[in-house]
């Protein structure tokens, strides 16, 4: 009998011990999901708000540029050394720095587990979305290089770059010139229907990322548009000079 007392003992006590290891793991999972969970929030939270205004700048100059069937852009021959302060560099540089803020994401974020936030998940798919075969206007490598030479660190951030900075850069840098280039090649042949209908499509996945991850539009206090579909239409047709010449 008091060797069966002892088992009921130690039988006891390896139990509650058990039980206290299974609890305290258990809170240390849901501690650690709970963390990753609040710096993917504090993460969105800071670098939100840059994506979201460049990504208007972008859309609101394609809007403007499809609204004349992008007409300004017709006559353009990029140049390898100098880039004029016009729509076509303008557009440009809205490019760039647009992919420049998904790059700082990409950067900054690789500790992040940006999935554990709604917004995050979001955003994650948009950028698939917008880098995958069917979207994206230039290959990946030339995207993120191009958003790279945007990028400029200062007092230890990765900031983005002015327009100023951006022409200097180009017309200074022959490396700069050459990851830009095949942007630049695009931009340059808005006759061509295809490369209408790639910017236009382009600028419609920018425009649902905007409304998705700001739908109160709290970051963006005018509201855009629906991207319309007459653009699109009108793209396909061309004009009196289109897809043949090429």
């Amino acid at each position: 009998m008091a060797d069966t007392g002892w088992l009921q003992v130690v039988a006891a006590a390896l139990g509650g011990g058990f039980t206290v290891k299974a609890a305290d793991i258990l809170y240390q999972e849901l501690r650690h999901r709970w963390d990753r969970s609040r710096s993917a929030k504090r993460f969105v939270d800071e670098h939100l708000d840059p994506l979201l205004k460049a990504a208007d700048e972008l859309v609101g100059k394609l809007r403007s540029l499809a609204e004349s069937d992008f007409g300004k852009l017709h006559n353009v021959e990029p140049s390898t050394e100098t880039l004029n302060a016009d729509d076509f560099g303008g557009l440009l540089f809205l490019f760039g720095r647009f992919w420049a803020r998904i790059e700082i994401i990409r950067q900054e974020g690789l500790s992040v587990a940006l999935s554990q936030d709604e917004r995050g998940k979001h955003l994650l798919n948009f950028l698939d979305c917008l880098e995958s075969r069917r979207v994206r206007i230039v290959d990946r490598i030339s995207q993120r290089a191009t958003g790279e030479i945007i990028v400029q660190e200062r007092d230890g951030r990765l900031r983005t770059i002015a327009f100023i900075e951006f022409v200097k850069t180009f017309e200074s840098d022959v490396y700069a010139r050459r990851w830009v280039y095949p942007l630049a090649r695009v931009l340059s042949r808005t006759r061509h229907t295809s490369d209408r209908q790639r910017l236009l499509l382009y600028g419609a996945v920018v425009h649902a990322l905007i409304d998705t991850l700001d739908p109160k539009h709290l970051v963006m206090s005018r509201t855009r548009f629906p991207w319309t579909q007459n653009w699109l239409n009108r793209s396909v047709q061309g004009g009196p000079e289109h897809d043949r010449q090429f």
